[in-house]
């Protein structure tokens, strides 16, 4: 059974299409303030200014803890969720689950920067191009330009809890 914790992220994920909910507000917040603080990841720790790193890499580890949650969130959904409500919802929550997946893996890229140079963040894509709600605000604030067919991967046709995990092949597998 999903708690009342998850039931409520669910919510304020999808909470209304001009507004967010308290966690995907949060979500937003996190995620614009990494980008925008993202040259203070390269300071280093000897400088007068290091609590900045310090504080950029806290903040990066509370919003990789919340693209977690929603992680865990839908694979709790996937497993536990009624049939009819499952199919109803699951593209929703596919879409957002694999656009934060896409979110966090920046946020770490930023993290491994050693250099305090500025970066070429992308351009605008063209305003049809993106959706709407906490997917297209997180959308526009990934450096892809106007390549926003490369987050068109559709949910499989039949939910399932199965997870894989995808390894390089090891010598000890011939």
């Amino acid at each position: 059974q999903l708690t009342l914790e998850e039931v409520r992220m669910l919510v304020e994920l999808f909470y209304l299409p001009y507004h967010h909910g308290p966690q995907a507000q949060h979500l937003l917040e996190h995620f614009r303030w990494l980008r925008a603080n993202s040259l203070s990841v390269g300071i280093p720790a000897t400088a007068p200014d290091a609590c900045e790193g310090t504080r950029w890499r806290s903040r990066a580890q509370s919003f990789q803890l919340l693209c977690a949650q929603t992680c865990r969130l839908h694979s709790r959904f996937v497993s536990s969720a009624g049939r009819a409500l499952l199919y109803d919802l699951h593209p929703y929550l596919w879409d957002i689950r694999n656009m934060l997946l896409a979110a966090s893996a920046f946020v770490r890229w930023l993290g491994c920067q050693s250099i305090t140079a500025p970066m070429l963040l992308g351009g605008d894509a063209e305003p049809w191009a993106r959706r709407g709600g906490l997917f297209g605000e997180l959308q526009a604030l990934l450096p892809v330009g106007n390549s926003c067919d490369l987050f068109y991967h559709p949910p499989p046709l039949f939910p399932s809890s199965q997870l894989y995990l995808l390894r390089p092949l090891l010598p000890l597998d011939k």
